[in-house]
């Protein structure tokens, strides 16, 4: 299984470090050049780039959507995503070779999530371990494993930076995007290094009762398409269940 490291060039600890944990992991790794957000001229981003991202967040999102281009480009049936500040569990290739064996159509599996895994279990591992179609956003994109498939959908559907890339995958079920996360995760932040992405301003606008009502008609309307979402969705294994134990 091929696992690309998204890194910054001048990030050599972090390098140095994935790079010892993965070969430890024994998988076959691969530094894929993060874009900086410094460099990137705005100017010459589409239109539709949200406009209080960071320039963290906008090199994040593109850095992510170059792996989702390598991948095409280089016509790999699967392929792991990862980010240069994470903790890879030793049962992630074994893990990883069995979801991509499954009879299941999926975009991408978030290995990552960094808020309590709520859904619809759509499938269930060897070991127990379940993929959860999310109805709350389970946030972060430290690790994901995508699908040929789902690399040109990805491209098709997210090319465009509108919001950092966590939030865009948790707003999959908007973009009929198939993206499950694996429960328990496998992929953790590692508390010892500090995120270089910075945070937009204005990330928590103030509450209101339209935001809620909003807000809670979205609850609803993601709770419909998540739940047809996992009708469409078959495994040779036990049909879907909803909940979470």
């Amino acid at each position: 299984m091929k696992v690309f490291v998204l890194n910054l060039e001048r990030a050599v600890e972090r390098r140095t470090r994935m790079l010892a944990q993965l070969q430890d992991r024994s998988l076959d790794a691969e530094i894929l050049p993060a874009v900086d957000g410094l460099q990137v001229d705005r100017t010459r981003l589409p239109a539709r780039t949200g406009a209080s991202l960071s320039a963290g967040e906008i090199g994040c999102y593109l850095s992510h959507r170059h792996a989702w281009e390598t991948v095409l480009k280089r016509g790999l049936d699967h392929a792991v995503i990862l980010e240069d500040d994470v903790i890879v569990s030793a049962d992630l290739k074994r893990v990883v070779t069995e979801i991509a064996a499954l009879d299941l159509p999926f975009d991408a599996v978030r290995l990552s999530a960094l808020k309590p895994v709520r859904g619809i279990t759509v499938a269930r591992l060897s070991d127990g371990s379940r993929l959860v179609l999310p109805n709350k956003n389970p946030s972060g994109a430290q690790g994901y494993l995508v699908s040929r498939a789902g690399a040109k959908r990805l491209v098709a559907k997210l090319a465009v930076p509108e919001k950092p890339v966590d939030d865009a995958f948790d707003e999959y079920w908007k973009h009929d995007l198939r993206i499950p996360v694996l429960h328990p995760s496998l992929v953790k932040e590692d508390p010892s290094i500090a995120s270089t992405i910075g945070y937009r301003a204005n990330s928590h606008p103030p509450k209101t009762l339209l935001r809620h009502l909003t807000r809670v008609a979205e609850a609803q309307r993601r709770k419909l398409a998540v739940f047809l979402m996992a009708r469409r969705l078959r495994t040779r294994g036990p049909r879907p269940t909803i909940g979470t134990r």
